[in-house]
């Protein structure tokens, strides 16, 4: 049987690249990724077999060609600063979420290609007030009208040892007296490490989950709080923590937004301190994995 050929957009990102390497590692799939830079693509995924072509979602007619002869299209976009919009940049929830997967799907259903696979959020809902939120929302609904195969991830925080979240948190930590948790610490959340979430692509690639919704997390719902106890267990470093009040922070959001590249926003606030929890169960049922345990996944900070 000749091999599946997928094209990953967003493949040079932190969850993209652990995609690539589970999808090459099945020795079954030729592997494309579609990015605006090829150059500096190959450098952040430097791995044998990966054929780099040059695309931009914010230019779809560049998109068609680039999907020719694909059987799947892998959607794992983020922009960078996410989850802080930057308008000036062009780097927005509408704009890359939502456009974005909008030109993806069109391009797809022009070339050819019979499957798209998407990596949503915990918190997708078109009607949200959130943008992000909602742009994730109205794509999912434009990929289950699309009339292509679909398969649809919904998941709670990624991390693993090249992730942004996790890593920061970790580092702040060591060298922070004191550490500030937004909000009151009580959020839900169900941290899932990136290589189960590309074990899950896989096996949808495979044909695992056709058509289906999928919300993804660790094996083990936790409040923020909980989760900061198991990163300082994890890397070795207790510290008291504290919590800032979410109007506090969305004072304080409101202001660095205003800045040529903005580090917060009263949305990113709203972001972090909302609920990602997940129902596995529809998951576990369909793709049978043996999600990792956040204290296992996290293992890795004790040599950072």
């Amino acid at each position: 049987m000749d091999a599946k050929t997928v094209t990953l957009a967003g493949g040079s990102g932190f969850i993209g690249r652990a995609i690539a390497r589970r999808l090459l590692a099945s020795g079954e799939i030729r592997l494309r990724v579609l990015t605006r830079n090829p150059e500096a693509a190959r450098a952040r995924l430097d791995i044998p077999g990966v054929e780099f072509v040059r695309a931009d979602i914010g230019q779809p007619a560049s998109l068609k060609d680039a999907l020719q002869g694909a059987d799947t299209i892998v959607d794992a976009i983020q922009f960078d600063g996410y989850p802080v919009e930057n308008p000036r940049r062009g780097l927005t929830f509408e704009r890359i979420d939502y456009a974005g997967t909008v030109a993806l799907i069109d391009a797809a259903k022009q070339a050819g290609v019979q499957q798209f696979i998407y990596i949503s959020g915990a918190a997708a809902d078109e009607n949200s007030t959130h943008p992000g939120f909602r742009a994730k929302g109205r794509a999912e609904r434009a990929i289950r009208e699309s009339g292509l195969a679909y398969t649809i991830f919904r998941p709670s925080l990624v991390y693993g040892p090249e992730d942004k979240v996790v890593n920061g948190l970790a580092r702040a930590i060591r060298f922070a007296p004191v550490f500030g948790v937004p909000g009151t610490g009580r959020q839900k959340i169900q941290p899932v490490l990136v290589d189960d979430l590309a074990a899950c692509v896989m096996l949808a690639v495979s044909g695992r989950g056709r058509n289906g919704t999928y919300e993804i997390g660790g094996p083990e719902l936790m409040t923020f709080d909980e989760m900061m106890r198991i990163i300082m267990d994890a890397s070795g470093h207790r510290r008291p923590l504290f919590h800032i009040p979410e109007a506090v922070m969305r004072t304080i959001g409101g202001l660095l937004e205003k800045l040529p590249r903005p580090i917060l926003s009263r949305d990113a606030v709203t972001f972090v301190t909302a609920d990602n929890a997940c129902d596995i169960k529809p998951l576990l049922d369909e793709f049978g994995i043996n999600l990792t345990p956040a204290r296992i996944g996290m293992a890795y900070l004790a040599k950072k």
